[in-house]
């Protein structure tokens, strides 16, 4: 089990990757080639390719809000009375270990997501 200096490191450690992820997405959308594509659709072989890269573009930013999620997640048990149960820390873990995969099994990281959110709600109803 971890110490609470441990935890509250650890959930220093997500908000500053979590900042740095928001703003290399930002960054990249922002870039001249991307704007460009977006607003000026290529067309033949080079659409598929401008669709397939915008798609993992896309997801990148499905999976930086799953992972907002799960942190803030984290957050509200840290910020409870008393020491979380093991079982939330340890599906919080996985859903941050398929999170950080890679490369990311997104069907796996979502279930495990929606699983650790499923206990706290049910736990918090």
């Amino acid at each position: 089990m971890l110490a609470i200096a441990e935890v509250d490191q650890a959930l220093a450690r997500l908000d500053a990757d979590r900042g740095e992820i928001a703003a290399n997405l930002a960054e990249l959308e922002h870039h001249p080639g991307v704007r460009f594509l977006d607003e000026v659709p290529p067309t033949g072989v080079s659409a598929a390719r401008w669709a397939a890269a915008r798609a993992r573009l896309d997801r990148l930013w499905a999976e930086l809000r799953m992972f907002e999620g799960v942190v803030a997640q984290a957050h509200r048990i840290r910020a409870r009375p008393g020491v979380p149960e093991l079982t939330e820390l340890l599906r919080y873990r996985r859903a941050h270990e398929l999170l950080h995969s890679t490369p990311c099994d997104l069907a796996a990281a979502t279930g495990a997501v929606t699983e650790y959110q499923r206990a706290i709600t049910e736990k918090t109803a």
